[in-house]
């Protein structure tokens, strides 16, 4: 019977730990900087370089691109961040980034949030997402997005020391 006991009172001290992680990850966590939840990636090449790169994916790829006649690369509220949002197919939905360059010559791509077409609902990631739909959402942002961003630099530059780390 004290065994039980035991094992219960472990067993919610884990189950509590767990969600109060969680929790603090979802609410507390957004104090942090102006995109909390982003997802970042680093690439070795100016900004000039990598907005060029964009230009050419959208004439080459029109279906990341369908409700943009040209791309504006808006500056965002911090003044720091070009906006550029691409768009999945298959789920209907817009997908928000950011571009950063920084003074090393290297630029962050940042991956802040979805909007379904449909109905304008977002969703953020590290926030709306959990641990295993987050991998996923991000896998599908390298597939489609980051890793021809990177494949249309090599091929532009001739350099294979373009490099691009998840941050």
């Amino acid at each position: 019977m004290i065994q039980y006991k035991y094992i219960i009172i472990v067993i919610v001290s884990i189950v509590t730990v767990i969600l109060g992680s969680e929790l603090l990850r979802r609410k507390v966590g957004s104090f942090a900087g102006s995109y909390p939840f982003a997802e970042k990636w680093k690439i070795a090449a100016p900004i000039d370089s990598v907005k060029k790169v964009i230009v050419k994916l959208k004439n080459s790829e029109r279906e990341l691109f369908p409700t943009q006649d040209s791309l504006q690369f808006e500056i965002d509220h911090t003044g720091y961040y070009s906006k550029v949002d691409f768009f999945y197919e298959d789920s209907e939905e817009v997908v928000r980034t950011l571009l950063r360059g920084r003074k090393s010559g290297e630029t962050t791509l940042t991956l802040v949030e979805f909007v379904k077409r449909d109905n304008g609902e977002i969703k953020k990631m590290n926030r709306d997402f959990n641990y295993f739909e987050n991998r996923k959402e991000m896998k599908k942002f390298e597939r489609l997005i980051y890793d021809k961003i990177i494949e249309k630099l090599h091929k532009n530059n001739n350099r294979p020391k373009t490099i691009a780390v998840k941050m």
